[in-house]
């Protein structure tokens, strides 16, 4: 926009200023479902923004008019998000423009030059969305699993450091622990990729289920890797020189195996021959001998979910050389009845609009009253303190952050101002500063809002021919105000506390976590039942990550945030156990004949369905909940086991697999007991 300014011999500086916020606008709040329906969204974002312009120039004789306007911009922000992202993007574009207008008290004079720079915004937009970086969902997925791939490379060679060293370092461990986490994310990225694009137009042959597991089971391989390994290293077990030579050639060929590839070369032989060594030292080991008893169970854990990494990597493999493309698996219907009923009372979007509304009025009116010049400062800082937050805890931290980052930011930003005369120099850290902010948005809201304000104060400079002190301490105490009047209205209109947020979301876990296990072990009785778990633990990972992210105003301060630590901790620890039963070693076929393993599998699956509905009714604060520990039925059936009997050698081997199958369900019916029990539960035994 510079540049058609310049040629066409403008000064209209501003017309670039807004050119640039819808340019951003249009590509950060259009977020629709398919490309066609964000190209139509790019385009109403012009259409959109140029009305408001319109309307804002001719009432900005007419104050009061002009007030009523933006309050109804702020409440359609709100209220329209229950329709459809779309309504919500082109409201926010609306208010962003009718705002910038209002501040510079638009004339139909300027109106042309700052349509035109609306129609550069869009378009360069529009160029950035679908041409520069055109959404290419095959390009994505390839370059999500090239990501994946490099970083299980790199923690592979981690891995292969920590087996080599007799002593393992502090260091050593914190940054495996980074780079899992850096893993983790690269995986809930190609996860979610695998929902929107179909592997086998990339990779002929493979399927999104297979490519899934083949994800969820090298991050669990890695995740089991680390602490295996640490005590392995601390049981001296390395000294033991040819099951720390087996461990490193079964790391090497696992990182060296391009399972992508349909190369033959690039085959997973050299794993599978290493993991049949590691198999055959395994059985040359006694358990009963002193030396090896306490650490031959981290070894068996390692070759097991070892064996699962690299038949689904060969699978894929197969898939990729026979290039034929396998029919998806059809999971058995078993959805949940959904509840159709309306929710009582006003919806969330009517609340928050409601909300908005109130804490637009009072802005204004505070506004008007501290800084009659720029009444909207504050009306903008109290609609942004409440876009994207749910509680009031939320909204307290937000507001804490904007008003820091606002102080922070007028301060370096008169200082700066005062020695950069308006120039080229001028805008060029202009545009560094919108760059910043928008860099730190998905960040730091605080350090975006220091951004935010710099670029506010150059704009000033050059807007108004200088900046004052007067000036920039207004800004900071209308934020100030703003701030505090949007999260009075957030505690007294309509409060949703962060307690109750945390409850609802951590009763959305269990319920998930309760079809989840009961998914698992209906496997165990009804022959060929389907079990997509991996998709299931996906889902709880994800649900486990919103968990943290509402528990984040009170871990960030001081009350109560040592017991709900705990919670945390024990909700991770039941995440860690469920993906373990992922990786099962019978995940594909696990029926039992035995009536008598019916029985027991039944009364286990019943017992802790029981108790994951007491653990609903605990968090929701009921009384008179109870919780069994199983402790007698899993003693029954692991006493039941007659290792010496040879006439039910098979039969031996089903009980064998079944304690080896069920084991983390025990650790999380255990888990599960410890916290209903915190919350007041009473703890029975099975006979009661």
């Amino acid at each position: 926009m510079l540049i058609v300014l310049k040629a066409a011999g403008s000064s209209q500086i501003t017309a670039a200023i807004l050119s640039g916020v819808i340019g951003l606008m249009g590509i950060l709040v259009v977020n629709d479902e398919t490309t066609k329906a964000k190209k139509v969204t790019t385009v109403l974002v012009a259409l959109s923004s140029a009305v408001s312009l319109g309307i804002g120039s001719f009432l900005s004789r007419y104050g009061q008019a002009e007030n009523v306007f933006l309050v109804l911009l702020v409440f359609l922000s709100f209220y329209l998000q229950k329709f459809g992202i779309r309504y919500f993007s082109l409201s926010m574009v609306a208010f962003m423009s009718f705002y910038f207008a209002s501040i510079l008290h638009v004339t139909f004079s300027q109106l042309p030059w700052l349509l035109a720079g609306v129609i550069v915004g869009a378009c360069c937009a529009f160029i950035y969305n679908f041409v520069i970086f055109k959404d290419r969902p095959s390009n994505v997925l390839r370059s999500s699993m090239k990501s994946f791939h490099i970083q299980v490379n790199l923690v592979l060679d981690l891995i292969i450091e920590l087996i080599q060293k007799k002593r393992i370092e502090p260091a050593q461990i914190k940054q495996y622990n980074r780079n899992i986490k850096k893993l983790a994310e690269y995986a809930r990225v190609a996860s979610e990729e695998l929902g929107n694009t179909d592997p086998h137009d990339i990779w002929p042959g493979v399927t999104a289920e297979q490519m899934r597991l083949y994800v969820f089971d090298t991050v669990m391989l890695l995740q089991t890797y680390s602490p295996a390994i640490r005590k392995l290293s601390e049981l001296k077990a390395f000294n033991h020189f040819d099951i720390q030579q087996v461990l490193l050639k079964l790391v090497e060929s696992i990182r060296e195996a391009e399972v992508l590839n349909e190369n033959p070369a690039h085959s997973l032989t050299d794993a599978a021959q290493h993991l049949q060594e590691l198999r055959q030292k395994l059985s040359e080991l006694e358990p009963q001998d002193e030396r090896y008893k306490d650490w031959l169970y981290l070894i068996r854990r390692i070759e097991t979910i070892s064996n699962h990494v690299i038949d689904e990597a060969y699978e894929l493999q197969q898939a990729i050389v026979k290039q034929e493309k396998q029919p998806q698996k059809e999971a058995e219907e078993q959805e949940d009845e959904e509840d159709n009923d309306e929710e009582k009372g006003l919806k969330p979007s009517t609340k928050k609009s409601i909300q908005a509304v109130i804490t637009a009025v009072a802005t204004l009116v505070f506004g008007s009253f501290l800084s009659p010049s720029h009444q909207y400062w504050a009306l903008l800082a109290g609609y942004l303190v409440l876009l994207g937050t749910e509680t009031i805890g939320s909204t307290f931290v937000k507001a804490v952050q904007r008003s820091v980052g606002t102080l922070l930011g007028a301060a370096v930003g008169f200082v700066v101002a005062s020695y950069v005369s308006p120039g080229i120099l001028e805008v060029t850290l202009l545009f560094i500063c919108v760059f910043m902010a928008f860099y730190f948005f998905p960040i730091t809201y605080s350090f975006m809002s220091f951004w935010i304000t710099m670029m506010l104060a150059f704009m000033y400079d050059m807007l108004l021919g200088g900046i004052s002190e007067s000036l920039l301490l207004a800004r900071v105490l209308d934020t100030v105000v703003g701030v505090g009047i949007g999260l009075a209205v957030a505690a007294l209109v309509f409060p949703k506390r962060t307690r109750d947020k945390i409850t609802d979301t951590s009763v959305e876990y269990v319920a998930a976590l309760k079809e989840f296990v009961h998914t698992y072990l209906h496997r165990f009785t009804k022959q060929y039942a389907f079990a997509n778990l991996a998709d299931k633990g996906m889902e709880l990972e994800k649900k486990l990550k919103q968990l943290h992210v509402d528990s984040d105003p009170i871990i960030k301060g001081f009350v109560g945030r040592s017991r709900l630590q705990q919670f945390l901790t024990v909700f991770t620890a039941i995440n860690y156990y469920a993906k373990h039963l992922v990786a099962s070693s019978t995940r594909n076929e696990a029926f039992y004949k035995e009536a008598e393993f019916h029985g027991v599998v039944k009364e286990v699956e019943e017992k802790v369905a029981s108790n994951f509905t007491q653990l609903e009714k605990a968090l929701r604060g009921e009384r008179g909940t109870y919780v069994y520990t199983l402790e007698d039925v899993r003693q029954k059936i692991e006493q039941s086991l007659d290792y010496f009997d040879t006439s039910v050698q098979s039969r031996n081997l089903q009980h064998l697999q079944l304690l080896h199958n069920i084991y983390y369900v025990w650790k999380i019916n255990q888990s599960v007991v410890h916290l209903a029990k915190e919350l007041g539960a009473e703890e029975i035994s099975n006979e009661e």
